[in-house]
């Protein structure tokens, strides 16, 4: 069968490589997802929650200046928690 152009074959083989490619997207978001959960777990398991102050994935989904603005948040945060105490 020879197709032409401008047919609903053709539509639809533009429609397939639209949906492959979502498809492909959503699968690297998701395995991105678990490979940043794994790293988590590794770094809790090897005791990095009692010297870190946020999990690995912190760094990879924040950029720097979210980063700075947080951590000065979170130690005035916990500054004020001691001095109340």
């Amino acid at each position: 069968m020879v197709e032409q152009k401008g047919t609903k074959a053709n539509a639809d083989n533009g429609s397939c490589k639209k949906m492959y490619w979502y498809i492909k997207k959503i699968k690297y978001r998701v395995m991105y997802k678990i490979k940043l959960r794994e790293m988590d777990r590794l770094w809790e398991y090897m005791g990095g929650s009692c010297w870190g102050l946020f999990p690995p994935s912190f760094y990879y989904t924040h950029t720097k200046e979210e980063i700075e603005r947080i951590t000065i948040e979170t130690i005035e945060s916990c500054q004020k928690m001691l001095d109340e105490f």
